[in-house]
């Protein structure tokens, strides 16, 4: 698929406000989708069509509280206190490349078993965050041959 088949598709399940902070919706409104890694887009049209139910990433933009759980910015509390700290940061949520996100009616452990179950249907290799309350997926290639891999929160 292309990118642009990718994106269209995708606009079935999601609007870009969900997938990026609102300082970058703001700012770039409708062509927020310019920051997205296309990898990472194509993985959660599969992710979504895998499972099968509605996906939440961000929902600031309907009043919920979730802001930060896909593309962030360099102004996003998250970035902005570990630069203040002088640390380096290298979430693949600031390269456009990883999300955080629940899945309606399905707790993450039980996300996180079932794409591992149904890896083959991975378009690239991802990783998943293990040991947390949410899923966490991203499109940082190891290199190592595996489709799935997973680590520990504050371990990238």
């Amino acid at each position: 698929m292309t990118r642009t088949e990718i994106i269209r598709e995708l606009k079935n399940y999601f609007c870009v406000q969900e997938l990026v902070c609102h300082h970058t919706y703001l700012k770039f409104r409708e062509t927020s989708w310019q920051f997205l890694d296309t990898e990472l887009l194509h993985t959660l049209l599969v992710v979504r069509k895998m499972l099968n139910k509605p996906i939440t990433v961000n929902n600031w933009h309907t009043g919920g509280n979730y802001s930060q759980r896909g593309l962030r910015c360099n102004i996003c509390a998250l970035v902005k206190d570990k630069t203040s700290l002088d640390k380096i940061y290298l979430s693949a949520h600031c390269n456009g490349a990883g999300i955080d996100f629940n899945v309606s009616g399905m707790d993450s452990e039980k996300v996180r078993e079932e794409i591992k179950r149904n890896e083959v249907l991975l378009p690239y290799p991802i990783r998943l965050e293990e040991g947390v309350s949410w899923g966490h997926l991203d499109v940082y290639d190891l290199c190592n041959g595996k489709k799935v891999n997973t680590f520990k929160g504050g371990n990238p």
